[in-house]
């Protein structure tokens, strides 16, 4: 059936045909006209791949010049007769089309597509016809046509002048691919010879294409699996409910990426019943995939043989069967295997057998199963494998790591891939390593430091070792086994490894010992030893530094993280700083030395202790870390001096927030002031502290010694019979009264919500009352405090209560 609607040339592709329609006036139209590709969409989804294929060759004849072939250039090719100033012409266009591609493949559809750019005359039919002919070896002429072959039929007779046209291909080309057609040719021209002579039947039209639709069938299915093994002779699987799989291709691909959805059907039967076939399909995926199939748990059985194949659809072919897979079930696991060796007997006394780094062989045997395929094994658990020999046995080497005791993990597999339980084979590894020794601790860095290897195994000839990262050197053994070298280590942290080798060329263990070359410099101080309790603050005293490096010309230091200072070191690297300290208890000195060179060391750091001399503070009225006393009231506070202090002639002091003041010592050294609070520090809550330092009739301060005490708030009670938590509504008038706990009280300091302070007299009983009427709703608060005439003020009581709103 032919047919034309107007619009762009355009691609049907997919199904869903009204929906295209509805596309090819616009985008979908112009990439199908540049020769793209589309799988087929819509629902359900379509196995066939549509792409608008354009003609490897477009050119058309001319009557006028019959022996010349015109290669179409611009799409826009004459059919029929035409006129232009080189008089009259009649013309036929030719389109050859490659097939290759479509070889062995089904035809959905295959719609031509083209269009009229031109027509002499609209009033006139369309007799525009679409021919077979054979491939022209060259490009025809009017003179040397190809053979005609059949008529494929008449193109759009209907369509309105100059609109889009179409030719239903479909069997055309399945005629032509099932063939084996490699091209096929299409010739345009318009019906009859009258009709081809006469100018008002002529026309030019655009370069035919055709969107074909085409599916191939899936490929066999390959890569049969089971479980993840691969088909073979005697394969067995250690479950009831294996996993099958197989590769699914297809040959219908727009990338590497995308291809048919292409479904997998399993079918599955016991090989000694073969009536008994099963056969599920999966769902599809886009091919190239890996389609899976987990059999269903109560189907097989330990010691059945079964078989399975594979057929992979898509929505319009078939492949043909796989071939047959076959397994057996077993899911009996083998027993533990035995391990044994001469070179390393399981368990044994020390010193053990061996050695860290020398290899001794271990067997490994199946126990009495027949099979046993390998063995897994290791020293943290089975991460190895061996296969297992003709006698379901095998043997490995293993060289041990570490000297004492040590393990192997084993465990059999057999052919099905079932494991056995663990086995642990303990056994114990001689100590062999060269024993070393240090013979100059002392050493700087950059100076010889010798060392002496001894050794830890029999008949040791001689000793490989290297300092560090350095290369490694060989020294022979003496008569005794052990040998002496010299290094120079060059950094502050150093490892020797050392290990022997005997003369039947066993190499022992590696020892690997570690040592520190001293860079930082002694600190000492015969008044401040280190983490020792020390002279007591003031004391003169000093500190001396001696270097752990060659040419040291200064030190830098500093004391409890403080400024850093810099000291030239003397001739000999030594040098001594004064110091008196300040204070009292746990200090920091940090030093290091720095040679001529610029070389600096590592820091020391040395702790020490400064005795405190404080003085000792007491009081009736303010005990330490007590509460007593109160605001007004006068606390009497005795000073006296540290055993080690004497001559002392004065006390400064000052309670906290106070200006610092000074008393004169009494003959016995002590002292006593007086002192009065004023008010009760809210801040702090009452809690006060004192500081005193005596000062010697010498200048000598000693260290601050300190006294906390609290001072007990002598607040107001209030009390309200009206405004309780709940304090009734807005309007409501109460009264509050006050009771003083400060001795000499006269007036009471109270405030509401954070307004202004306001006052009222305290009576003869020590009471006030306040009314108040409540103006606002919700949460209020009253503060308040007592004060006496001369102004000393009590802590402050807090009432909070609400008004309804």
């Amino acid at each position: 059936m032919l047919r034309s609607h107007g619009g762009t040339t355009g691609a049907m592709i997919g199904t869903s045909r009204s929906i295209l329609r509805r596309f090819l006036g616009g985008g979908l139209a112009a990439l199908l006209a540049a020769g793209g590709a589309l799988l087929a969409t819509g629902q359900p989804a379509s196995a066939a791949l549509t792409r608008y294929v354009t003609p490897t060759s477009a050119t058309f004849t001319d009557s006028a010049r019959p022996t010349t072939a015109f290669p179409v250039t611009d799409g826009n090719v004459p059919v029929g007769t035409w006129e232009d100033a080189d008089g009259r012409h009649t013309s036929r266009a030719y389109f050859t089309f490659d097939l290759t591609p479509y070889r062995n493949k089904q035809i959905i559809r295959a719609m031509g597509m083209s269009g009229e750019t031109a027509a002499n005359d609209c009033d006139r039919p369309r007799v525009l016809e679409l021919w077979r002919t054979d491939t022209p070896a060259a490009a025809p002429t009017w003179q040397n046509a190809p053979t005609v072959r059949e008529k494929i039929g008449d193109v759009a007779p209907n369509a309105p002048c100059r609109g889009h046209l179409e030719i239903l291909l479909t069997e055309a080309v399945q005629q032509a691919v099932d063939a084996e057609l490699d091209t096929v040719t299409y010739l345009a021209r318009i019906g009859g010879e009258d009709l081809e002579e006469n100018k008002h039947y002529g026309r030019r039209i655009k370069t035919l294409g055709i969107s074909i639709e085409a599916n191939g069938a899936p490929d066999v299915p390959t890569n049969l699996r089971v479980d993840g093994r691969a088909c073979a002779d005697g394969l067995l699987v250690p479950t009831t409910a294996p996993v099958l799989a197989a590769s699914v291709t297809d040959p219908d691909r727009m990338e590497s990426y995308a291809g048919d959805p292409v479904s997998a059907t399993f079918a599955w039967w016991p090989v000694d019943r073969p009536t008994e076939r099963t056969e599920w399909t999966v769902s599809p995926m886009s091919a190239p995939a890996t389609q899976v199939y987990r059999m269903p748990d109560g189907h097989l059985a330990h010691g059945g043989t079964y078989a399975f194949q594979v057929r992979a659809s898509d929505q319009h072919a078939n492949s043909g069967w796989s071939a047959e897979c076959r397994f057996t079930v077993d899911t009996v696991r083998p027993p533990t295997p035995t391990v044994s060796s001469t070179d390393y007997p399981s368990g044994g006394d020390y010193p053990g057998h061996g050695g860290a780094g020398l290899p001794g062989t271990f067997t490994f045997g199946p126990n009495g199963a027949d099979d046993v395929a390998g063995y897994q094994w290791g020293t943290a658990g089975p991460s190895n494998h061996v296969t297992a020999d003709a006698t379901g046995a095998a043997t490995i080497s293993h060289a041990p790591q570490r000297h004492g005791p040590n393990r192997i993990y084993v465990r059999s597999v057999d052919r099905a891939g079932l494991p056995s339980d663990l086995v642990v084979y303990e056994f114990i590894v001689r100590d062999t390593t060269p024993r070393v020794t240090d013979n100059d601790p002392n050493a700087r860095l950059g100076a010889p430091r010798g060392f002496v290897f001894a050794p830890g195994m029999d008949d040791v000839v001689s000793y490989t070792y290297r300092l560090n990262d350095e290369p490694e050197q060989t020294v022979a053994a003496g008569a005794d086994g052990s040998a002496t070298v010299t290094v120079v280590p060059t950094r502050t942290e150093n490892t020797l490894y050392v290990t022997s080798r005997t003369r039947d060329s066993l190499v022992s263990g590696r020892a690997a010992y570690p040592f520190r070359v001293r860079t930082e410099p002694v600190v000492s101080s015969a008044q401040w030893p280190e983490w020792e309790d020390g002279a007591p603050v003031g004391t003169a005293g000093s500190f001396r530094f001696q270097p752990a490096m060659d040419d040291v010309t200064e030190y830098v230091y500093s004391f409890n993280y403080g400024e850093q200072r810099t000291v030239a070191a003397g001739p000999d690297g030594t040098t001594t700083i004064d110091y008196t300290p300040a204070a009292a208890h746990g200090h920091t000195l940090e030093v290091f030395s720095r040679t001529s060179t610029g070389v600096v060391s590592e820091t020391v750091t040395y702790q020490f202790y400064v005795t405190s001399v404080a003085p000792t503070v007491a009081s009736e009225v303010y005990r330490r870390n007590l509460t007593g006393g109160g605001p007004g009231v006068t606390g009497s506070f005795t000073f006296r001096p540290h055993a080690q202090v004497t001559g002392v002639t004065s006390y400064v002091y000052t309670f906290r927030g106070e200006a610092e003041k000074t008393v004169t010592a009494n003959a016995d050294g002590s002292a006593t002031v007086e002192w009065t609070p004023q008010a009760y520090d809210e801040q702090n809550y009452g809690w006060v502290e004192l500081r005193v330092r005596a000062r010697t009739a010498s200048g000598t301060t000693t260290d601050a010694a300190f006294y906390s005490f609290r001072v007990e708030p002598y607040t107001p009670t209030i009390i309200s019979e009206v405004f309780g938590w709940q304090g009734g509504p807005v309007g409501t008038t109460g009264d509050f009264v006050f009771t003083t706990g400060l001795p000499g009280a006269t007036e009471f300091v109270y405030v509401f919500d954070g307004g202004s302070e306001q006052t009222v007299p305290v009576g003869p009983d020590g009471t006030a009352t306040l009314t108040w009427t409540a103006e606002s709703a919700y949460v209020h608060e009253l503060t308040v405090r007592a004060r006496t005439a001369t102004g000393v003020l009590s802590g402050s009581n807090y009432y909070s209560f609400w008004i309804d709103g």
